[in-house]
Formats: structure tokens, C-alpha cells, sequence
């Protein structure tokens, strides 16, 4: 049976503590908004048989994006230092003038699942989600504003993450109309607003092309105890900050497919992933490295 994207309590079916309010919303819905509102009660087995439709057309990527140590949200995401600490592909000199400044953001991807779709360690790839609202809703492959808004960015080879885990980093300047034509038309190809200096961290699109936050059920039980946010008050319901999501939720499902080759000028293998020493792509004295072979045998401490 097809199930839609739902927030499901996973119970006995005989289990009558819990009676969820599904307000009408049916199973197969599959927009955020009805999501939010919608709560089932399902056995495991009835869950385990079920299918989300996204699956099907390829969004086969839980895609997470957490903070980083080098920015607070978006705060400092465009001071140089920052984005060379931040960024596998920082160049103070932009020799890639598709760079949106000194450094841009990526995708950290597992190379299994980059080689099965034939993207290169530093390729450019789009990253899409949910089409019923994201990047926007009622969006056109034909619109304008779906140029600016599809999120595009690089793919960066990183195996300690499972196969089919993405992480992005949270909160980067996304591109803007203005950006985008900076980036296209500038010499030196920086995503930067002529008029206002905006400097946008993306060619383009932005984390909001793909995340879309909404509640869990436990989060919109009226009779949840909970600590308020300020002081050290106990009550009841919905609290803002203490249960609003930040950022996305784990279950934020994506597609990945490959855009620009990685090398410059978007011709070839993006440098540093050819020369051996990157995770992934490991030449043959690395992984002799990586599984102990230089350590000196019989060797002690004098």
C-alpha cells in the first residue's frame, strides 16, 4: 500500500491512550502543510508495508543541515576567513571564477552514492526536494525565479557519512535576483549585488530550496509537559524555541544529479580530488597509509 508522507505514531493498533486528530487530511497527501496537521495512529507492520511516493521519483536522500563552528546562523558567512575555514573548495584568488566568492558551500556526500551517479569529488550538482512546494510553489522549469532558486552547489566526497546521509551546512547567504546577475555578467564572476553589496554564498538557490520545517506529533500535543523557555516555569503545549524546528527535519528528502564537471571552467576532475590524497579517492599509497602498512615493525619506545 502507498502511503503519502505522514507523521505516524507507531503503536498497537489496540493502543487507546493515543488518539490522534487526522482533521480530514488523507493518507496519500503529500504536501508539508497538510503533513504538519495530519497524525496517524499505524502499527509497525502497517508502516514497514508503506511507501513514501518521493521515493519512487528518485528523492532517495535524507538531507541534514546542522550549524557550523564557523558562523552563527548566517552571521559571518561571507567574511573571508570564515568561508576559507569552512569550505573544502576555499581559493583567496577565485582561480574558478564560477566560485560565488573565496569560498562557497557544498554538499558532503558519500562517494559510493556520488560514484553511482557519476558525480566527480567537486563536481557542481543540484539538489532538489519535495516538488509540491520546493523551491516555491507553483514553480516552472521556465520561470525566471526557478533559475535563482534551484539550489546548486558542490559535491564534496566525505565517507564518513552513510549512504543515502547528505549534509549541508546550515544557514548560508542564498543567491538573490541581484547575485545572480552579478555572477553572470561581472568579470570576475562574484555572486556580489552591484547596488547594495550583498555578497550571496551560492550560485544559486539557497538551504530554503530544500528545507521545509513542520511539527512532530509529540509537538502539537496541548497536554505536553514541558519547562517554558524562559525561567523555571512547567507547562503545558507548544512552546516556540523549545519545539520549533531549526532548520530541517531528518526526514527532508532530496534528489542529487550532477550539473557542471568540477575542474576549471567546468572541464574535467576538479584538481585536488586527482591527486590521491582525498577521502575517496585514495591512491594506492594512502590506503596502505590508511590501513597501518607504514608503521614500523618490531619498533618500541628507547
Amino acid at each position: 500500500m502507498l502511503w503519502g508522507c505522514t507523521n505516524a505514531i507507531v503503536v498497537p493498533p489496540t493502543f487507546d491512550a493515543i488518539r490522534p486528530n487526522d482533521f480530514g487530511v488523507l493518507l496519500g497527501a503529500n504536501s508539508a502543510d497538510e503533513r504538519s496537521v495530519r497524525n496517524v495512529k499505524m502499527s509497525w507492520t502497517d508502516v514497514k508495508a508503506s511507501a513514501n511516493p518521493l521515493w519512487a521519483a528518485g528523492y532517495q536522500f535524507y538531507c541534514l543541515t546542522p550549524k557550523t563552528r564557523h558562523r552563527v546562523h548566517s552571521s559571518w558567512s561571507n567574511a573571508d576567513w570564515n568561508l576559507l575555514w569552512d569550505s573544502n573548495f576555499a581559493d583567496p584568488t577565485r582561480t574558478d571564477k564560477r566560485m560565488p566568492h573565496v569560498g562557497e558551500h557544498q554538499v558532503n556526500i558519500n562517494p559510493d552514492d556520488a560514484k553511482a551517479l557519476g558525480i566527480n569529488d567537486g563536481d557542481y550538482v543540484w539538489v532538489d526536494a519535495n516538488p509540491d512546494d520546493r523551491p516555491y510553489r507553483g514553480w516552472r522549469p521556465e520561470d525566471p525565479f526557478y533559475k535563482v532558486s534551484r539550489l546548486l552547489l558542490r559535491a564534496k566526497y566525505n565517507p564518513s557519512y552513510p549512504r543515502g546521509v547528505l549534509m549541508i551546512k546550515h544557514a548560508p547567504f542564498m543567491a538573490t535576483h541581484k547575485s545572480v546577475l552579478a555572477h553572470e555578467t561581472r568579470p570576475d564572476g562574484r555572486a556580489i549585488s552591484a547596488d547594495t553589496g550583498y555578497q550571496a554564498n551560492l550560485r544559486y538557490g539557497s538551504q530554503q530550496s530544500l528545507t521545509r520545517g513542520w511539527l512532530q506529533p509529540t509537538q502539537m500535543t496541548d497536554s505536553l509537559v514541558r519547562k517554558n523557555y524562559y525561567g523555571q516555569g512547567i507547562n503545558l503545549g507548544y512552546e516556540a524555541d523549545v519545539h520549533s524546528p531549526n532548520t530541517c527535519p531528518k526526514e527532508t528528502l532530496v534528489r542529487v544529479t550532477k550539473a557542471e564537471d568540477g575542474g576549471l571552467g567546468g572541464v574535467g576532475v576538479w584538481k585536488p580530488a586527482t591527486t590521491g590524497y582525498t577521502p575517496g579517492n585514495e591512491n594506492e599509497a594512502s590506503r596502505r597509509y590508511l590501513s597501518g602498512d607504514f608503521l614500523l615493525q618490531g619498533w618500541v619506545w628507547p
